[in-house]
């Protein structure tokens, strides 16, 4: 069997750097891009991430052997609305969204057949410092030598477990199982925090007198500190996706703002040098074995050695010569 299309819904720059990876694969494959602000789905065209635009969502979804979903997490339940009753029975839907456990609630309220899983994938230590989102700005390597985190709900079929886990190997990412519920716990301090503290951050700045000049002449470390505002919605949605954990996570930032503001408040300069300077060392540390990614115990096998069409696909996909639903 061979899968004849991929499709992905969401083209900004994680959707166009996948899309851009299987193009330099060597399988045969159709991909296919559809997104709510079409203009970056022919931006995505335009550099060659995929080979046509669907404006159709719920057709984009009839087409696909595999349903790649990125869109923000305020967009999740809509999408997989939309799609839930248009995707095949073979269909492997991969909702790479950052709300796993809502995800997999939407998936069996609304897909009426085919193959949910949920999955991460963790970008490369390489692009950590870059947090811009644009489409044109899409890499093929944006996950290599990284993790791909798959989360299967325990009744999905190993077939579409499997596709997932190749899939994820396809991109150059290394696959890393992961409980749905530690996961959502654990992502509250990496995604949502950050959201949470660059709100409080520039409403800090914005509320204190002459705020305009220090706008005016804010630099780098505002700019980038800031910059998860740009996901809106979603620090909302993601805050109250598990409120308990939020609010976990807040306690133990404001706990260490707390000895911050003591240790600055007793004059404890050397203490406070310190205890950043450790920090940094730690951070260095996180960076270095994100690059190397050498903590896990094992990798799985390179695709050079498997049946790349045979094993990647792992009989979910659809016969040949059976074409794609067009718009």
């Amino acid at each position: 069997m061979k899968a004849q299309t991929i499709a992905i819904i969401g083209m900004d720059r994680l959707g166009a750097s996948i899309g851009l990876a299987l193009q330099q694969s060597s399988l045969e494959l159709t991909i296919i891009g559809n997104d709510r602000d079409n203009s970056m789905a022919e931006a995505a065209q335009a550099i060659g991430a995929i080979d046509a635009v669907r404006r159709n969502l719920s057709r984009t979804a009839a087409a696909a052997d595999i349903l790649i979903i990125t869109v923000p997490a305020a967009e999740l339940e809509e999408t997989m609305q939309i799609v839930g009753g248009a995707v095949q029975p073979h269909t492997l839907v991969l909702d790479l969204s950052s709300l796993k456990g809502p995800g997999v609630a939407w998936a069996e309220k609304y897909m009426e057949q085919g193959h949910y899983v949920g999955g991460s994938l963790v970008l490369a230590a390489s692009a950590l410092a870059d947090g811009r989102s644009d489409t044109d700005l899409a890499d093929p390597s944006l996950f290599k030598d990284s993790l791909f985190c798959v989360m299967p709900s325990v009744d999905v079929d190993e077939k579409a477990v499997d596709t997932a886990v190749n899939f994820g190997k396809l991109l150059g990412a290394v696959p890393y199982f992961v409980d749905i519920a530690e996961y959502d716990n654990l992502v509250q301090g990496t995604e949502t925090l950050p959201g949470l503290i660059a709100a409080a951050l520039f409403g800090a700045v914005h509320k204190a007198g002459g705020w305009r000049d220090m706008l005016r002449f804010a630099g780098l470390p505002f700019a980038l500190s800031t910059l998860p505002l740009n996901t809106g919605p979603d620090i909302t949605r993601l805050a109250f996706n598990n409120k308990e954990a939020t609010l976990r996570w807040l306690n133990a930032l404001i706990e260490e703002m707390q000895q911050v503001r003591q240790l600055i408040y007793e004059g404890e300069e050397e203490l406070l040098s310190a205890q950043i300077e450790g920090l940094q060392l730690e951070r260095d540390r996180w960076l270095h074995n994100r690059a190397k990614n050498d903590w896990l115990e094992e990798k799985g096998p390179d695709l050079d050695s498997i049946s790349m069409m045979g094993t990647l696909f792992g009989g979910l996909a659809r016969p040949r010569g059976r074409k794609g639903t067009e718009d």
